[in-house]
């Protein structure tokens, strides 16, 4: 794969551009790692709950932990911050090769699917290294990280997501896609979705109590598949503006209700509490469903550009009669 260049050789900045912004996370880890950040005592964890239902409330799970918590020394190992932060990444650019394509679409900027592959690579490869920090950090015992793995759920649910990516990168060149042909190629490669959906799962319980980026970009999730589904609907013709501004109701609202459900099953907080927040964000700041709600709204305001780029629709040709010539 050209790293500067596109298929005719030719210079492209959209690709230069994102191949920087893809090696931006791992360079500031890199330094980080240089200056000392993940050695030393580590600071005490800021969980950004609202007043209204913070940690101080306990459920099924005790103490304010979380689904998937491990021990509490565990939290003061400062590599603990280089694992989360590449695993962080690791989703966010996964779901951001599931946001290309509609974009590439309500833009109709047909050049951005080129850089969907190298996305999808990001994802992959921050993905191993945030296994490969886990493993640094479990002093290279793999009996003991096979253990881990195979003993909490949320270690389980990550290793299987990353196991999973696994064949998607190894296919992810135009000469797989030349020996599997077009649809087997595309029906393994969309494992990415039910992927995608267990990434965010064990983002969330790593999380401990603070799920709001989780719930961000489960709601974000919810919008790019529901686009595909509206997508599919319509076939070739581009989805119009109303559905797009009733697709982003829908994501808005199942971000909020899977937050409310999840602080209600993993901490105990009163589930009225957290529908509160939702409702009332000038009280307890925007809430994750809240940006879903904007994405969603500029998102179909952004579909206006490509409605326009597209120029009005062409004229279907009605097919003609066939003649036959006597022989």
């Amino acid at each position: 794969m050209p790293l500067f260049t596109d298929r005719a050789g030719r210079f492209s900045p959209l690709l230069t551009l994102t191949l920087l912004g893809l090696t931006l996370p791992a360079l500031w880890l890199a330094i980080r790692a240089a200056q000392g950040d993940f050695s030393g005592a580590a600071p005490s964890p800021d969980l950004g709950l609202p007043p209204a239902f913070g940690p101080g409330e306990t459920g099924a799970f005790g103490g304010g932990a979380a689904l998937g918590a491990g021990p509490e020394g565990e939290k003061a190992r400062p590599i603990y911050d280089a694992i989360h932060l590449s695993g962080d990444w690791a989703v966010r650019f996964l779901l951001l090769s599931l946001a290309i394509t509609p974009f590439r679409r309500l833009w109709h900027w047909p050049k951005l699917h080129l850089v969907r592959r190298r996305v999808g690579l990001a994802a992959l490869a921050y993905g191993a290294l945030h296994l490969a920090l886990y493993v640094i950090d479990q002093q290279f015992d793999l009996f003991r990280v096979a253990g881990e793995i195979a003993q909490r759920i949320y270690l389980t649910v990550g290793f299987v997501t990353l196991v999973g990516l696994i064949p998607l990168g190894a296919t992810s060149t135009d000469g797989a896609m030349r020996r599997m042909g077009a649809k087997r190629w595309q029906k393994l490669h969309r494992l990415a979705y039910p992927l995608a959906g267990l990434a965010l799962l064990h983002f969330a319980m790593q999380s401990k109590l603070d799920v709001g980026e989780p719930m961000l970009m489960w709601g974000l999730f919810v919008w790019a598949m529901g686009w595909r589904g509206l997508q599919a609907r319509g076939g070739e013709r581009d989805i119009r503006i109303a559905p797009l501004m009733a697709l982003a109701l829908f994501a808005a609202i199942a971000a909020a209700l899977s937050e409310t459900l999840w602080y209600a099953v993993a901490s105990g907080v009163n589930p009225w509490r957290v529908l509160a927040a939702n409702l009332a964000p000038g009280d307890y700041g925007v809430r994750p469903a809240g940006w879903v709600l904007l994405f969603g709204l500029a998102a179909a305001a952004s579909s206006l550009v490509g409605a326009r780029r597209r120029g009005p629709p062409r004229p279907v040709r009605a097919p003609q009669a066939a003649t036959v010539t006597p022989r």
